[in-house]
């Protein structure tokens, strides 16, 4: 049952207070019953769901597996380029959600961090098409010898079942869905620009598409130029997509992105297999009727970042980013005032310290200053701290307390503890990151302390409004 401000969210929790004893120096951390073993998860018969309520639900597979797109090549045989009109990017009746670069003629518009969605409500085309290809801004994206020699390393001592011959694609995918349908799986390339996301459709009719950008930003950018439509064809003006005053932001790394959420726990990581549409930002903001930012950068530490990925730390240096490859277009937080932040940060720091209790003062520090940022681009936030790592938790814990030496006053501060501690294996994709059911059950987690903290109720229907006409 929906539940707002003032009623008691369905949650054991314990309520942990940190700070001075006077009520103005109090932070409150909400901090379920949580158990670090660090492995992979037995694969019971019960569910870690079972003991606590289940708010949301996951789209069916085929709303977030891999579907082949149309050929674009056999739309053009039928008809020529010059029965086509593009719409541009910057048209005002295109809606454009993510941190986004639009060049100087608004004919491009780059995107690099996850999660960014583009919606497009036209009449009078039985065909749409994207124009987009990769930026490749990234490290990662020009040159596979940075990256390559890790994962091939990583993924001998896992004894993976499918190492493939050469490295994995280190270029973007993105969703297509018309209609409510999820129509296209597109897997860029350097050689194609122009994709088909449906045919076939009725001209009489309206037709609604997303575009759902599901990789992070280290496989390079994407470059949208638009859309493609029948001459004649009308773009319709869209109600907005999200309720006003929900806004959701995620800060953290690989796990926010959805990295490795499609594949298993035996299974090589490659970009096919991240996918942000399944993830638990996304799933709490659609579930809210909340527009949303993926903030979250694979790898990443305040501090540390993995041995081979320099590119990678400090976090808030790529934070203040309009895209992660160029640092000189610093990111307007006007743009996007989030009402939630989610703070998953610190797992890549505690993975690669050698002196835990020498490194402690410097991740609090990190955090500390990373906080002092984000009150002071959000003054109004609540900010959630979502650890499930015990180490990550005495981290994020000591680095509040070094916030709050400098902000007593701030008390929309709370920390939530993930328990994946009885995860079965099928809650988990590759390299230990949690797939489908496991971004499931941390969003299940969060529903409470959201609702209860902001009396957000959730939309009247279930479905992922990114997909609903």
């Amino acid at each position: 049952m929906p539940y707002g401000k003032g009623q008691q969210a369905p949650v054991s929790c314990t309520t942990l207070l940190l700070g001075t004893t006077t009520l103005v120096g109090l932070l409150v951390v909400v901090i379920l019953m949580y158990t670090d073993d660090g492995s992979e998860g037995n694969d019971t018969k019960n569910t870690p769901t079972s003991n606590r309520p289940a708010y949301i639900e996951l789209p069916t597979p085929s709303m977030y597996e891999d579907v082949a797109s149309p050929s674009t090549q056999a739309v053009f045989e039928k008809s020529p380029v010059s029965d086509f009109v593009d719409i541009s990017p910057t048209h005002p009746n295109v809606q454009i959600h993510a941190r986004s670069l639009t060049s100087p003629s608004g004919r491009s518009v780059t995107m690099d961090w996850s999660a960014a969605r583009v919606f497009l409500e036209f009449e009078g085309s039985d065909v749409v098409l994207a124009h987009l290809q990769p930026a490749n801004l990234s490290a990662y994206s020009k040159n596979e010898s940075f990256w390559c020699p890790h994962y091939k390393t990583l993924y001998e001592r896992l004894h993976a079942a499918n190492q493939p011959a050469n490295c994995p694609v280190w270029f973007d995918v993105w969703e297509a869905y018309v209609d409510g349908n999820h129509t296209a799986t597109l897997f860029l390339n350097t050689t194609q620009t122009t994709y088909a996301l449906a045919v076939g459709l009725d001209p009489s009719e309206k037709h609604f598409v997303t575009l759902f950008k599901r990789t992070g930003p280290k496989k390079g950018g994407t470059v949208f130029r638009g859309f493609g439509l029948r001459k004649g064809a009308s773009v319709n003006k869209m109600l907005p997509r999200y309720l006003p005053s929900r806004r959701l932001e995620v800060l953290g790394a690989s796990e926010e992105n959805g990295e490795c959420a499609l594949g298993t726990p035996k299974d090589f990581y490659s970009s096919t297999l991240e996918s942000s549409v399944v993830s638990y930002g996304a799933l709490l903001g659609e579930y809210f009727g909340a527009d949303y930012r993926h903030s979250a950068l694979g790898s990443a530490g305040l501090v540390l970042a993995a041995a081979d990925k320099p590119d990678s730390a400090p976090y808030l240096d790529f934070y203040q980013r309009t895209l992660y490859s160029l640092p000189h277009h610093p990111w307007n937080f006007k743009n996007f005032e989030a009402d939630v932040v989610l703070i998953a940060n610190g797992i890549t720091d505690w993975g690669n310290t050698q002196s835990p209790d020498k490194f402690m003062p410097i991740f609090a520090n990190a955090l500390a200053e990373l906080l002092h940022f984000v009150r002071s681009k959000y003054p109004n936030a609540w900010i959630i701290l979502v650890p499930w790592k015990s180490i990550q938790i005495r981290g994020l814990t000591e680095g509040v307390l070094s916030y709050r030496n400098k902000a007593p006053n701030d008390t929309k501060i709370v920390m939530q503890v993930l328990d994946q501690s009885e995860w079965p294996l099928k809650y988990r994709g590759c390299a230990n990151h949690p797939g489908p059911l496991g971004h499931l059950d941390y969003a299940n987690q969060l529903v409470p302390v959201i609702a209860q903290l902001t009396g957000w109720e959730p939309l009247a229907s279930k479905a992922p409004s990114f997909i609903i006409p």
